[in-house]
């Protein structure tokens, strides 16, 4: 019995600490781009190509140069694509409703991997942002909301860990790792937000003038990319962080 009351109050630590008050900080765009790439919903940065990789709500993957422009479309439909990662060999795609991982080849953009990750969750609250912590050495997945839970996944694909973030914001749009940090963007609530990638601790966070902001990243200069879904915009910030 005092084994299960130590956990549980453990549990309740962990859970409250993440929802620390941290006061936003308003920032505004250096510059903002129209594309072609039709209800984006994030993007991340290729660290082989230089080049933004962007996913849709229409189940498509594109690639395009740091300005928007298309380069090339992956020969796929999915269904509801949420979330966007790449590293040296290949580009992982989340989608929503299907609880899908997608695996391309970088090179190609051909398809070479489904993964089934389950969650009960509702429908359209899954997954919408996938990453790797470096820190952890674990890819992420994040779901929506109510709740927002993030998931810690082995290289094989399975889940080692589960932890809702409470408190941390409305929703999860988007995730992203830059320079040893997590980062994750709130659609709701127009807001990044800076955490500790092994705590999961909210740093610090930014508040954005941007209409339904739904992809994430840094480019190779360190300034900050967002995404609008309904305004199909790249909006470029300079690092938050810079002084």
């Amino acid at each position: 019995m005092k084994k299960i009351i130590l956990l549980l109050a453990a549990t309740v630590s962990v859970s409250v600490s993440y929802a620390q008050q941290v006061k936003a900080v308003k920032i505004k765009p250096e510059k903002k781009i129209s594309i072609q790439v039709p209800e984006p919903s994030d993007v991340c940065l290729s660290p082989v190509t230089n080049t933004f990789f962007i996913v849709g709500d229409g189940g498509f993957l594109f690639e395009t140069d740091t300005q928007g422009t298309i380069i090339r479309k992956a020969n796929f439909s999915g269904l509801d694509c949420e979330g966007v990662f790449a590293d040296d060999q290949f580009v992982y795609v989340a989608e929503e409703f299907s609880r899908k991982i997608r695996i391309f080849d970088l090179k190609t953009l051909e398809l070479v991997r489904t993964i089934n990750v389950p969650y009960s969750g509702g429908r359209n609250k899954a997954y919408e942002a996938i990453t790797y912590n470096k820190a952890k050495g674990k890819f992420i997945l994040f779901t929506e909301k109510s709740p927002i839970y993030l998931f810690e996944l082995d290289s094989d694909f399975k889940t080692v860990n589960e932890i809702e973030l409470t408190g941390i914001a409305r929703d999860v749009s988007a995730a992203t790792y830059y320079n040893d940090f997590l980062w994750i963007l709130s659609d709701e609530d127009m807001t990044v937000f800076k955490l500790d990638p092994n705590s999961y601790k909210v740093l610090a966070k930014w508040k954005l003038p941007v209409l339904n902001p739904e992809g994430l990243t840094f480019d190779k200069d360190g300034n900050m990319v967002v995404l609008s879904d309904d305004l199909q915009k790249i909006y470029y910030f300079q690092n938050p962080e810079r002084p």
